[in-house]
Order: structure tokens, then sequence, then C-alpha cells
């Protein structure tokens, strides 16, 4: 069974709206008991790291191990539920569990020099960043007109790391001619496309999506920070710069 086709006690996708309450459970069931629970439910081992107090009351979140990605899901304190779904918090406007995950999953420095050879192009000087980006995907347009007048004052550097989504037709085939034929943020804008499908550029493109996918990054735009935290999604010009630091 694919694991997005789970199906968990209480809901396929469950999500929980949280009140900024502090409260976090007094106790919570052992790694053990929650790996039992779930191979006694799905009948499949999923290896389970942690088990911690959620700041939801009556929640433990357990992070588990999904094909190499780390994952959570939520049980009460007695271990007599599996919840799998999202947690917001609605003081904040922020996916909790969005953000949790993107920790449990940060670039290590080794893998942050991974991603270096996987660099499309890069433009602009100051704090740097790596930019996950597909030329169809409407989202990432809109970012990037955020991303390019800050590149041209130079406040940001920005690595592009192209990652065509499997239901852009022809995005994969733009990618690699766009590395193939060297054309930068201007082929990636104009969605340049060339019947050059170098080996090169196409062993590129596939391991910089098989290399993200594997550290649970699955759609654009999604920004990668120095410190390894990566954010999925437009991130608007302030809330960039104030995530770099910069003025």
């Amino acid at each position: 069974m694919k694991n997005k086709q789970l199906i968990f006690a209480m809901a396929a996708l469950l999500s929980v709206a949280v009140y900024g309450s502090s409260w976090a459970a007094s106790s919570c069931p052992d790694k053990k008991t929650v790996a039992e629970i779930i191979q006694k439910t799905f009948r499949r081992t999923i290896t389970v790291e942690k088990v911690r107090a959620s700041k939801v009351k009556g929640l433990c979140e357990a992070v588990v191990n999904l094909n190499g990605q780390k994952r959570l899901l939520y049980t009460d304190e007695k271990g007599e539920y599996i919840i799998n779904g999202q947690i917001f918090s609605v003081a904040n406007r922020t996916n909790i569990t969005r953000e949790s995950i993107a920790e449990l999953n940060k670039f290590t420095p080794a893998q942050l020099k991974t991603l270096d050879n996987l660099v499309a192009f890069e433009k602009g000087a100051g704090k740097t960043l790596y930019f996950v980006t597909d030329p169809m995907c409407p989202y990432c347009k809109k970012a990037e007109r955020i991303l390019e007048p800050l590149m041209e004052e130079g406040k940001i550097k920005v690595k592009f790391l192209l990652f065509p989504l499997r239901f852009h037709k022809g995005a994969k085939e733009q990618c690699i001619s766009i590395i193939c034929d060297k054309k930068g943020l201007e082929g990636l804008k104009t969605q340049y496309r060339s019947e050059n499908q170098c080996e090169a550029g196409k062993r590129q493109v596939e391991d910089t999506v098989k290399f993200l996918q594997q550290k649970g990054i699955t759609g654009t735009p999604t920004y990668i920070f120095m410190d390894g935290r990566y954010h999925s999604g437009v991130l608007q010009k302030d809330a960039l710069l104030k995530r770099l630091g910069v003025k």
C-alpha cells in the first residue's frame, strides 16, 4: 500500500485547528507501543524514531521514518488512536505540522554541498539561498518576480534547482534544454525548450528530483536556506528578507 493511501483509525486526513494552547501531554506512549499499534492496524512495519508531547491537548506526536523521510503521526496518551494530518495554529496562522517536518528533514552541511552539484544556474550576490522551481509553475513565476529585483540589487544570491513536476507535461524537457543550452534565468522565465536533450542535462534534472524527494520536497516553489531549513510556498518580499536577515 502506498504511503498516500494509508487510512488511519480516526481519519485519512484530519486537520486540527489550535488556539495557541501551550498545554502539553503529561505522558505519551513509548516508541515500542506506537510501533506495535501501527503494525497491528496496518500490517506493516514503520520505524518510530521518537514520541513526544504535542502542543495540542490530548495529543502526542510520533516521529516516523517513511522511505528515508521523517514524518509526523499523532496519537493520544493511551495509544488508542493514530491520526495522520496537519495541525494549524489559528493565532499564528501557521501550519505547525509542516514547520515541524521541515525542521526534522533539514539539510545537513554535506547535503547542502550535494545541492551545489545540482544547481542549474545562479544569479545575484549577497545572502545565499537555493530556489526549487518548475518553469511551468505559476506560483514559481510569482516567487521569481519577487526574487529578481533583489538579485539585481545585489541583496541576495539565488542558486536555482530545476524540479519539473510530473503533472506539467513538457516541463522536464524544458528544464533539460535550459541546462544543456545554458539559458539561465531568461530561459526559465520564457519556458525555453529546444531539441537539445543532452544526457548530462537529463541526468542533472533527474538527480535533482530524486534527491529533493528524498528530503521530503515534493512541490514548487521551495526555498532552501543555508541553515538547512526549507520552506515550500511563495514567500513575500518582507518575509524572505527577514528570514535571510537582510534589511
